[in-house]
């Protein structure tokens, strides 16, 4: 007994659907290849924008808490201690004279160790004013005086780096004392 193939309605054969065609699987391959070279691109594109971000972050973050600290302490302090200072050169030393309710003075010193940059109040070191992963390449102070007040224009340059990428800036403000 012979099995012959089955036959439709027409009489001609039908072929049995056992499988996909190689021109399907090409179609098939072509399109998973294209999404996940898309899916790589983007997860790379994000990983790169990840990166400068936290760097931005880093670096726009210790500066401005910097000298925001800077500025008022400047702004509080009766006079600028010129002993104490060092102007026109990097790592710069800034040292304030600042006097309290009761009339007892203090010294406020901003100082840049091993690219953090520190503040201390007498003598003590009070701490860090940069983040930790931020350090500061440049310090650098000019003495601003006139017959009303002194003054400090300030140059501070902050660097921050993520893997093999690292950002830079430079950002510039002025200070003037109070005077009592």
């Amino acid at each position: 007994m012979e099995i012959s193939p089955s036959k439709n309605k027409s009489g001609s054969r039908r072929r049995a659907a056992c499988g996909f065609s190689m021109v399907e699987m090409l179609i098939y391959l072509a399109l998973l290849t294209s999404v996940t070279v898309f899916l790589v691109n983007g997860i790379s594109a994000l990983t790169k924008s990840y990166a400068d971000i936290r760097l931005a972050k880093a670096v726009s973050s210790s500066a401005s808490a910097a000298l925001q600290r800077i500025i008022y302490e400047t702004r509080q302090a009766s006079s600028i201690n010129l002993a104490g200072s060092t102007f026109g050169a990097n790592p710069g030393v800034l040292s304030l004279v600042s006097e309290n309710a009761s009339g007892a003075t203090t010294t406020i010193a901003f100082t840049v160790s091993n690219g953090v940059l520190r503040v201390s109040r007498s003598g003590i070191d009070e701490g860090p004013l940069t983040l930790s992963g931020a350090s500061v390449t440049n310090f650098t102070l000019a003495l601003l005086q006139n017959s009303v007040s002194n003054g400090v224009r300030i140059t501070l340059t902050v660097q921050s780096s993520f893997g093999v990428k690292t950002r830079t800036e430079t950002f510039y403000t002025t200070a003037v004392t109070r005077n009592m």
